[in-house]
């Protein structure tokens, strides 16, 4: 229900709406803290109606099959959110199995509710699951800002309708009413406009180009259409719970809407406090305040818990199935992938809510009658022990969360082992047996899910950020409050500590919060205070030998810029695998995807992310392919489209025909002049080397240029030496030369560097590499990469962000820096395929701030190699 979009994009980039999508940027987190700050002040006044027992009264007294009606109606509630995903899809243009959609949409939308903020939100699931079926990261944000449209013009249409059907039951004028109904008229009508234009718009730019756009208005209204109904039967789930007959459905609806608003306008995920405090403030007269209270802990269950643990339950069958081999078709086995990137996710926010409930557990009292039958069969000692490790545990689940959001087996184990041991903790401290219930799901879950935590990385490495921090603090407070308000009679005196009886059930409350406060800043004191490892080292000849023996051994062939020694090796645990990075400022930048077995990237990814949190790092992963996106999307990155790389595919190369006339005409110019090509081989390299260096000291003269790194090629002895180079001679003269990177599997090349006497033909380059390329076509090679065309391609995505918008305008006007275009232009004119390159990297502005690092590293400026 509620949206939670954590990268707000709009299909329209003028400056107007650039300017208001900044400060949305500036303005949310101000609405979230002074939202925080309402409440601190409202909840005490809010309170003082409120009792602890009462409410627990109003919760058993609340009727089973009323409980049944809200579950039936968030299920209704859910599938209409799936049906509003689905027509986004539609209206994009994208055509994905319904499993697909349904897995995206409920997992998401429990996800969302739920949590919905940093990389847990709906997004985050819609990229891991569209990743795997090849829905490109744009055209995911395109849905995701449909739907969101959708939920906001539906809530304005539901929020008037109900309090039209509702005007004799609100203590409005006419007149009042009247002008309200106007305003929010005119608002529904100019976001309908701007959801129509921007439709439109989508359309032209290529995003489902050539439907039509009667079909996509029509489609848009559907998604209007049941974007209300999940409006509506979230609020029945609501109203379903009031006692009998209090407020109307239409007069509780207008109110439901408000206080949905309010939730999304501050921010807080649910709209926690903010939702409740509305509610309570405008049926307070209606309704008494402790059945209102048991009314909303129900609904937060039902329409909040229950998705969430039902979500993480279904990924858990996935997984099951998966490992029987259920799952056949390809279909089903991308599904399967999908499930095995959400599973750690929802597992680490089910271990974080249990061990929350642990923490509130032990700052609330037990119920009476079972407390009785424990004093007849356990000492004193055993029930005050076990409170205090039961809420204790729930500290160390706060903690474990994070290791389990990270894949690491350490993590996996010390959860069961707490999870197994708080199921005795539970039934000793008095008959907890919902927490027992959740215990034993918890290590079902765990169990299901095994085979995604294999990760061997150490639980005490763990960096913490701060938003974790702040969540555990979040939980430990308003255990404090809950206790407060729970044991709000007695006296609270010195004494109060050391109290050991059975009925002293405050002081061994106050004893556990206590005990886990200090557990809390402990934890967080050592994690703050230790010091950061190591620093970054050059790469040693070994290493240099090591990383080409691995990248020998696989098909991509531009790793092999990892010997011209500018960059350090992060070793897979097996020693199969590499990842080339270096570091420049705040930026650790690993280069490509990782190099070896696909099984091991996931690993090193992981990895590279955890060192360079643990330096307060940002970690950015360059020119990485879109097959691997959904790795990237797992480790919390954010991607961008940085350009698309040229893939001559050699199988269909020839200079023949219309389409390579200005090619062909160039190769016969350069042979009516004398010029031919000669290929040498890597070991013919030490012989070329005084010829090679002339011609790159004259080109680097002419251009006042100093060697480029990184992810350029440079002339760099053990680089030059590692492959074949193409030298082009006019009459016995040497005029230019091209090196190409290969590997043992003869599949791809890739052009590396190339130099040119200044008084070489213009054509020179475009003979070179046609016969470059017909000359592997005779080696039976499959593709030539010609390299990488930086920003292009980007100006044409359909949901142009901030990221776009800079993008757009480098590549229209930023020829003084650097010719993109003319870059672009050249290697068009052999036609070859266009793939996507992107930048995957942490932190909300990590891929600027990586960007402008990764452009002073490949300018030759250098890197640190000391700690961040």
């Amino acid at each position: 229900m509620f949206p939670n979009s954590s990268d707000p994009t709009s299909l329209d980039s003028s400056p107007a709406i650039r300017e208001l999508r900044f400060l949305r940027r500036l303005v949310r987190p101000i609405i979230s803290i002074s939202a925080f700050g309402v409440l601190l002040i409202a909840i005490p006044g809010l309170s003082r109606d409120l009792a602890y027992h009462a409410i627990v009264r109003a919760l058993r007294e609340m009727p089973p099959g009323l409980i049944w009606i809200s579950v039936l109606l968030t299920c209704v509630s859910y599938l209409a959110l799936a049906a509003r995903e689905q027509c986004a899809l539609n209206i994009v243009g994208i055509k994905i199995s319904t499993p697909a959609v349904m897995l995206a949409s409920l997992c998401g939308s429990a996800l969302g509710n739920a949590v919905g903020f940093g990389s847990l939100t709906a997004n985050t699931v819609r990229d891991r699951v569209y990743g795997t079926v090849g829905v490109r990261p744009e055209a995911t944000a395109q849905v995701a800002l449909f739907s969101d449209i959708a939920f906001g013009i539906a809530l304005g249409v539901f929020w008037l309708t109900s309090l039209v059907l509702a005007r004799k039951a609100m203590p409005l004028r006419p007149i009042t009413l009247t002008g309200i109904c106007l305003i929010t008229v005119a608002i529904i009508l100019a976001a309908l406009y701007v959801a129509r234009s921007w439709i439109w718009k989508s359309d032209r730019i290529g995003a489902g180009a050539g439907s039509n756009q009667t079909r996509k208005i029509e489609r848009a209204m559907l998604q209007l259409g049941v974007s209300v109904i999940d409006l509506a039967a979230a609020a029945g789930a609501f109203w379903c719970l009031l006692p009998g007959k209090a407020i109307d459905l239409p007069a509780f609806a207008a109110i439901y809407s408000t206080a949905t608003a309010l939730g999304v306008v501050s921010g807080i995920p649910g709209g926690l406090g903010i939702f409740d405090v509305v509610l309570f403030v405008l049926l307070r007269d209606v309704v008494p305040s402790n059945q209102l209270a048991a009314a909303l802990l129900i609904y937060r269950g039902v329409y909040f818990v229950m998705p969430l643990l039902a979500a993480s339950a279904g990924l858990a069958g996935f997984e099951l199935r998966s490992v029987g081999g259920s799952f056949d078709s390809r279909a089903h086995q991308r599904l399967s992938t999908a499930a095995g990137l959400l599973a750690p996710i929802f597992l680490s926010v089910t271990t974080f809510a249990v061990g929350a409930m642990l923490i509130v557990s032990g700052a609330t009292p037990a119920v009476d009658w079972r407390l009785a039958a424990l004093q007849r069969v356990l000492p004193l000692w055993a029930v005050e022990t076990s409170h205090l490790l039961a809420t204790l545990a729930g500290v160390f689940l706060l903690f474990v969360a994070r290791g389990l959001y990270h894949r690491l087996d350490g993590a996996w184990w010390l959860a069961l082992l707490l999870a197994l041991v708080n199921v005795a903790f539970s039934l000793t401290k008095g008959l907890a047996f919902g927490e027992t219930a959740a215990m034993l799901l918890l290590v079902c879950l765990l169990l299901a899910t095994r085979r995604e935590f294999t990760r061997p990385a150490a639980l005490i490495h763990q960096p913490f950020r701060l938003g974790w921090f702040v969540a555990i603090a979040v939980v430990l407070v308003g255990a404090a409050g809950i206790l407060l308000f729970a044991f709000r009679d007695v006296p609270y005196q010195r004494e109060i500590w050391w109290q050991f009886e059975f009925d002293a059930q405050a002081s061994r409350s106050l004893r556990a919060i206590l005990g886990s406060s200090i557990l809390v800043l402990g934890i967080s004191l050592w994690q703050l205070l230790r010091a950061a490892p190591g620093r970054i080292a050059p790469p040693s000849r070994s290493d240099l030998s090591r990383a080409e023996e691995i990248i020998r051994r696989q098909e991509r062939s531009a790793p092999m810029l990892a010997l011209m020694g500018d960059k350090s090796f992060l070793f897979s645990s097996s020693g199969r695998s590499l990842l080339m990075y270096a570091k420049r400022g705040r930026s650790w930048v690993a280069l490509f995807d990782p190099v070896g077995p696909r099984e091991e990237r996931l690993e090193l990814v992981w990895r590279f992310v955890e060192l360079a949190d643990e330096h307060d790092g940002r970690a950015a992963f360059y020119q990485v392919r879109p097959d691997n996106l959904p790795i990237y999307l797992d480790a919390a990155l954010r991607v961008v489209k940085i350009g698309e790389e040229a893939c001559l595919d050699l199988e269909s190369f020839s200079l023949e025909g219309s389409v390579r006339y200005g090619l062909r005409q160039a190769v016969k110019r350069a042979e009516r002049e004398g010029l031919t090509l000669q290929i040498h081989s890597r070991h013919d390299a030490a012989d070329l080397k005084d010829v090679l260096g002339e011609i790159s000291r004259s080109w680097l003269a002419v251009h006042r240029g100093v060697e480029r790194r990184f992810s350029v090629a440079a002339f760099e002895p053990r680089f030059m030496a590692a492959q074949p180079v193409a030298i082009a001679y006019r009459n016995g003269v040497p005029l230019a030369f091209v090196t190409y990177m290969t590997t043992d599997c003869r599949d791809e090349a890739t052009i590396g560097l190339m130099r040119q006497v200044p008084d070489a033909p213009s054509y020179t380059m475009e003979f070179m590499f046609s016969r470059l390329a017909l000359e592997l076509k005779a080696q039976h090679y499959r593709i030539l990469s010609l390299g990488m065309a930086p920003l292009a391609g980007i100006t044409r995505t359909p949901v142009p962000s901030g990221w776009n918008w800079v993008a757009g305008q480098l590549w229209e006007h930023g020829r003084p820096i650097y010719n993109f275009r003319g870059l672009r232009s050249f290697k068009s004119k052999f036609k070859p395929n266009w793939e996507p390159r992107y930048l995957a990297a942490s932190g909300a502005i990590g891929p600027f701030l990586s960007l402008a690092d990764v452009a002073a590293l490949a300018s030759g400026f250098g890197r640190t190699s000391s700690a961040a």
